[in-house]
């Protein structure tokens, strides 16, 4: 089967869409599926998602003609959005021309660079990563699409209701974890000198780019409060950077690593004694609708992990993996921190448990059944069609 895959990115691109994409796809490609990502050519840090994400294999990569004013602001951003779609709809209509079989699949980027998907008249399937409000460029994107795939049942759920979508036409599957690339291992000591990381303290490590909608505000205020045992380590950002964001001060117990590569990210999470995943309840996508790539991660890692309680991450763990916190509440999260250290054996049984949960969200798994779910979705189109004539 070909699949041509459609995503308005930068790539490779060290945010988090970058690397669910490229897992995605490298899975894909082990799973038998003929893939090629489509995107536009921008200026990237480097041209070999291989390297940047350390992957097993090339992604076949087409990169089209797009104007790369994305980031001159919302008018850059929606002008050179636009050369691109142009581009894909024209790429579309010829590989239709010339009479190839495939698929065209796209992802949500944004607001409205899917649109011209549907207006190519080809076959295609659409990844949703958020709730939707109803409009007319997502009514015609999913009235049209032969099946979507979301990432937790809440943005399903509401695509049902939003769009009055046949249930049947929507596959809900969470992220992704590389088992083979986040393992345990023992702490790389010349990995913390180099980075500095020099102290006989407990470390509880976020790791994360910086944005509002997580927010960070509860790590600084938990970072004041934590043992003067422990200290909070996040991995993402500067402090200047982090203060910034948070318009708070950052206390001494607090250092920030500034951004690393993916690559590391593994070494990162083996120096921690415990491992914290972050939520909101002042940002609905925060609190309802993420699905946390560092969650599988940290699972993997078999790492204490301290997590928000919050619809989102409760879909993915529950009590038996992981120490909840009230989401937003500071005092909370640095009781929980001293509970984690001071309750060795209890811990210890949770991370065992989400060693083990977390097999089942592998990026091979997620692949097989995006593939089957695309293929069951193609026959029950063709026997309607038939059934109809």
């Amino acid at each position: 089967m070909k699949v041509y895959y459609i995503a308005n990115a930068r790539f490779p691109t060290e945010r988090a869409h970058g690397v669910q994409m490229a897992k995605m796809i490298e899975a894909l490609l082990q799973a038998g599926t003929d893939v090629t990502l489509v995107v536009p050519n921008r200026k990237t840090k480097s041209q070999s998602a291989r390297d940047f994400y350390g992957l097993t294999r090339d992604i076949p990569t087409i990169r089209l003609p797009a104007i790369d004013i994305y980031k001159h602001g919302k008018i850059g951003f929606i002008i050179g959005s636009l050369t691109f779609m142009l581009s894909y709809l024209l790429f579309l209509l010829a590989k239709k021309i010339s009479g190839e079989t495939f698929v065209a699949y796209t992802i949500d980027m944004d607001q409205f660079s899917t649109i011209f998907v549907p207006l190519s008249g080809v076959r295609y399937f659409v990844e949703i990563h958020d709730s939707k409000n109803y409009g007319f460029i997502y009514n015609v994107l999913f009235k049209r699409t032969q099946g979507i795939i979301t990432i937790n049942n809440l943005i399903k759920a509401n695509l049902v209701k939003n769009f009055a979508l046949l249930e049947e036409k929507i596959i809900v599957h969470p992220n992704g974890i590389d088992l083979n690339f986040f393992k345990p291992r023992a702490i790389n000591q010349e990995f913390k000198k180099k980075n500095g990381i020099q102290t006989d303290k407990k470390i509880v490590l976020y790791t994360g780019k910086f944005y509002e909608w997580k927010g960070l505000e509860v790590l600084v205020h938990a970072g004041a409060l934590i043992s003067k045992n422990a200290m909070l380590c996040i991995v993402g950002g500067t402090k200047e950077e982090l203060q910034k964001i948070t318009g708070l001060t950052i206390p001494d117990t607090v250092i920030c690593t500034g951004q690393k590569d993916y690559k590391e990210m593994p070494e990162w999470n083996a120096i921690a004694d415990a491992l914290i995943v972050l939520g909101t309840k002042h940002n609905d996508y925060s609190y309802y609708y993420t699905s946390p790539m560092k969650l599988f991660e940290y699972m993997a890692m078999e790492k204490p992990i301290i997590a928000a309680d919050t619809p989102a991450i409760r879909q993915i763990v529950t009590e038996n993996e992981v120490t909840f916190y009230s989401p937003d509440d500071a005092e909370d999260l640095a009781k929980k921190i001293s509970f984690v250290f001071e309750n060795g054996d209890r811990v210890k049984a949770k991370t065992m448990h989400a060693e083990q949960a977390v097999k089942k969200f592998s990026w091979y798994e997620r692949a097989q059944s995006v593939i089957s779910f695309i293929q069951n979705r193609q026959q029950s189109v063709i026997s309607f069609i038939q059934n109809r004539q």
